[in-house]
């Protein structure tokens, strides 16, 4: 898998919109003083490939920013067997999952919700781990 861009809306520290890309193949680095965002960076990317969109419980509620009623969102752009994918995911409320694959050289839908989450999986996962967490 080749990571191409991460942007995510209402996760924890970042409230407002954050896209961070487009990398480039072969080593890219993320340079910050602490408490910037990092790790919330990739625990966002970790989820917006692994989770279940429709996940719960007080560790997926906890990525809400503190005192605000949004949902958090994420959109991973990724190339895996050298086919571009896009999967966009919202957590929380009116949770949503779709997936998309760059055709002609623009995004088309493949799958949404449960079905895009379980084709995600496949794509990055020899043995796909089971619905909730990652």
């Amino acid at each position: 898998m080749i990571l191409r861009s991460i942007h995510i809306a209402g996760w924890r520290c970042f409230v407002e919109s954050v896209e961070v890309g487009p990398f480039q193949e072969g080593l890219n680095v993320l340079y910050a003083p602490n408490a910037t965002g990092k790790s919330t960076l990739f625990e966002a990317l970790l989820r917006g490939l692994l989770d279940w969109h429709r996940v719960g419980g007080q560790e997926v509620a906890a990525i809400r920013p503190w005192g605000r009623s949004l949902a958090p969102t994420v959109t991973v752009e990724f190339s895996h067997d050298g086919t571009d994918y896009r999967i966009m995911k919202r957590f929380l409320d009116n949770p949503t999952s779709r997936l998309e694959r760059k055709e002609n050289g623009r995004f088309v839908p493949l799958a949404e919700n449960n079905k895009a989450d379980e084709k995600v999986r496949v794509i990055l996962t020899r043995n796909a781990p089971m619905k909730g967490l990652a």
